[in-house]
C-alpha cells in the first residue's frame, strides 16, 4: 500500500512539474493576450452586437433586435454602390502603388549606399507628416486657384477641374500610402543573396529573364505585404475622400464616420463597419488564395 501511495505521489509531482513548465512557457503571452482581449476583441464584439439593434433619436440605441440595417446595406442600391466604389478605389490605388512603388523599392535596394540613404529619407519623410497636412498639400496643388491651375492659366490660358473627383482621390491616397509598398519591397530585395543574379546570368539568362525568374518571385512577399497594407487602409479611408473627393466619392469608411459622428446613428454605423470588415477580410483572403495558387503553379 505504501508503494501505491508513493507512486501516486510521484505521478502528482510529475504532473505538477509539467503544468508549471507549461505555465512558465505561456505566461509571457498573458499580457498581450489580455491587451488584445480588452482593447480589440471586446470593443469589436460590442460594435458588431449593436448593429443588430434599433436606432433611437433620444437614446441612440434602442435595445430591440432588428436586421433592418444589414438589409439596407445588402439590398439598397445606394449602399451597394458605395461598397462597390470603395472596393474599386482600393484596387486602383493598390495597382498605382505597385506600379510606382516596386520600381522605387528596387532602385533603393540596388543603388549606392549614399543614394540609398537619401532615397530612404525621402520615403520616410512623408510618414513623419500627418495625413491631413499631406492631403492639404495636394489640395494646394489641385485647387481651382492652386499651383497647377495658376501655371496652366499663365501658360495656356485655361484651367482644369483637378479637385473633387475620383482621380484626385486616387492620387491623394496613392501619395499617402506609397511608402507602405516601397519599404517592404526594398526590404525584400535588400535581403536577397547578391550571388543569385550573377548565377542566373552565368546559366544563360539575360538581365530581364534574371529579374523575372529570380528577383521578382523572391520579392513577392514584400510586394504582397505592401499591397495588403494599401488595400486595407484605402478600404477604411476617410480623410482623403472627404477632403479631395466630390459628392460621388463616398467610401464605406466615410459612411461610418458620417453616421457615427454626424448622425449619432451608432447601430447603423456599426453595421456598416461590420460589413466593411467582413468584405475587407474576404477580399484579402481571395487575394492570398490567388497569389498562393499562382506561386504554386509557377513552381
Amino acid at each position: 500500500m505504501l508503494s501505491s501511495i508513493n507512486r501516486v505521489y510521484d505521478q502528482t509531482k510529475t504532473s505538477y512539474r509539467l503544468l508549471s513548465e507549461e505555465a512558465d512557457e505561456y505566461l509571457p503571452l498573458a499580457p498581450p493576450a489580455a491587451y488584445l482581449l480588452v482593447f480589440l476583441l471586446l470593443p469589436f464584439a460590442y460594435t458588431v452586437s449593436i448593429g443588430f439593434f434599433e436606432y433611437s433619436a433620444t437614446k441612440i440605441i434602442r435595445w430591440q433586435f432588428t436586421l433592418n440595417h444589414y438589409q439596407s446595406l445588402l439590398f439598397d442600391p445606394f449602399y451597394r454602390s458605395v461598397l462597390t466604389y470603395t472596393v474599386k478605389l482600393s484596387v486602383i490605388v493598390s495597382v498605382v502603388c505597385i506600379l510606382f512603388g516596386y520600381p522605387l523599392g528596387y532602385f533603393i535596394a540596388r543603388t549606392t549606399p549614399i543614394r540609398r540613404q537619401l532615397a530612404l529619407f525621402s520615403v520616410f519623410l512623408p510618414l513623419m507628416i500627418g495625413t491631413v497636412v499631406r492631403v492639404y498639400g495636394w489640395i494646394v496643388l489641385f485647387a481651382t486657384n492652386g499651383v497647377i491651375n495658376d501655371f496652366l492659366t499663365a501658360a495656356f490660358g485655361t484651367k482644369l477641374d483637378l479637385l473633387g473627383n475620383t482621380t484626385s482621390v486616387t492620387i491623394g491616397l496613392a501619395g499617402v500610402y506609397l511608402p507602405l509598398v516601397v519599404l517592404p519591397v526594398y526590404s525584400a530585395i535588400e535581403d536577397l543573396d547578391d550571388s543569385l543574379i550573377p548565377a542566373a546570368r552565368n546559366l544563360g539568362a539575360n538581365r530581364l529573364e534574371a529579374f523575372l525568374k529570380v528577383t521578382l518571385p523572391l520579392s513577392l512577399p514584400g510586394l504582397i505585404t505592401g499591397t495588403i497594407f494599401v488595400f486595407v487602409l484605402t478600404m477604411n479611408s476617410i480623410v482623403t475622400p472627404a477632403l479631395m473627393g466630390g459628392r460621388t466619392d463616398l467610401t464605406m469608411g466615410l459612411l461610418v464616420y458620417t453616421h457615427a459622428v454626424n448622425s449619432t446613428n451608432w447601430p447603423f454605423a456599426s453595421a456598416v463597419g461590420t460589413v466593411l470588415t467582413l468584405a475587407t477580410t474576404a477580399l484579402v483572403y481571395v487575394y492570398f488564395s490567388l497569389i498562393k495558387g499562382r506561386m504554386g503553379a509557377s513552381q
